[in-house]
């Protein structure tokens, strides 16, 4: 077995003892399966239309709430803490968190309704997404209520995870604030980001945009010669480290002194939904563990591997990440 494999492995074994708190746009995700054989015409209503019934609807924690259900299925220990609608779905993320032993804070807002993102699916087949979801800046006294909530558990974590959707919950001054008490205390801090909201997040510990984003940011990013572009958004961000997520083509970063690229693992993909997600929850568990940022980023590369061979919102345990790092997943 390689060096690099037995380094993964001792680190795996190790992710009991970390301590994650994640704060950022908790979202409901659901998915309705309906099958064509069970659906009827509905020539009443619109003819030549068919009304589906839903085979099977799933519902799982999304947005910074993945990223917590990612950390806990790792058997981390995990806080989350994010706003949610003063409705109905309040309770149910508290049942899935419960479900995952995440302690969990949620605000409730009654000014917005708990985000939820529905995707509908017939005969195996992604038809579309609905959104319910209010975007509108975090009030002042809800901002207030969010950082006291995370100077209070500060103590309880190792490293942070700030998950930016711009679905509202972060403002300039909120994030400022959470920036400069993590840092007072040492805590490494990940953020993944929405470009619009950058400026939030300088000083962070690592920033991890996608390809996509980083090229909001920056114009010359090429997988080529990676090193200008890096160099250039880790200036920009003003970030210890900058990871750059690339799908299927694996993921580049740069530390300071070192760039790098990791390729892409060669699985057979079946919904990229949530791969983000787990990256930030392995990039944060490795930045715990006192891994370098190559060493922490090829770690989260086979995570994901492993997550984009699952349908949906899905989490990645333990032991098929470490099944994964021998070859045998």
């Amino acid at each position: 077995m390689s060096a690099r494999k037995q380094g993964m492995l001792e680190a795996i074994e190790k992710f009991p003892t970390v301590r994650v708190m994640v704060v950022g746009d908790v979202m409901l995700d659901t998915f309705e399966f309906c099958f064509s054989k069970d659906s009827k015409p509905i020539d009443s209503e619109k003819p030549g239309k068919r009304a589906y019934r839903s085979h099977q609807t799933i519902k799982v924690l999304g947005g910074a709430g993945n990223v917590a259900a990612n950390l806990a299925s790792l058997d981390v220990h995990t806080i989350l803490i994010g706003l949610s609608g003063n409705d109905e779905h309040y309770f149910k993320l508290r049942e899935l968190a419960e479900e995952h032993h995440i302690s969990l804070s949620l605000i409730r807002d009654a000014s917005r309704p708990t985000t939820i993102k529905a995707r509908i699916y017939v005969d195996d087949d992604y038809l579309l997404r609905r959104d319910d979801e209010a975007t509108h800046p975090a009030s002042d006294q809800i901002s207030t209520t969010l950082v006291n909530e995370v100077i209070r558990n500060l103590s309880l974590c190792d490293v942070v995870i700030l998950s930016d959707y711009a679905k509202g919950l972060f403002t300039y001054d909120n994030a400022r604030k959470i920036l400069h008490e993590c840092r007072m205390r040492e805590i490494p801090v990940i953020v993944d980001f929405k470009p619009g909201n950058a400026a939030f997040f300088s000083d962070a510990s690592i920033m991890a945009p996608n390809e996509s984003e980083a090229r909001k940011l920056i114009s010359d990013f090429s997988l080529i010669n990676p090193a200008p572009g890096l160099i250039a958004l880790r200036k920009q961000l003003g970030s210890d480290n900058v990871i750059i997520t690339l799908g299927n083509k694996g993921m580049c970063g740069y530390d300071g002194s070192t760039v790098f690229h990791i390729p892409g693992n060669n699985v057979s993909a079946v919904d990229a939904v949530g791969c983000g997600d787990t990256v930030r929850a392995v990039l944060a568990i490795g930045m715990a563990l006192g891994l370098s940022l190559e060493e922490a980023a090829s770690l989260a590369n086979d995570a994901a591997a492993v997550i984009v061979q699952k349908p949906a919102t899905a989490s990645i345990s333990r032991e098929e990440l470490r099944q994964f790092v021998e070859g045998k997943y």
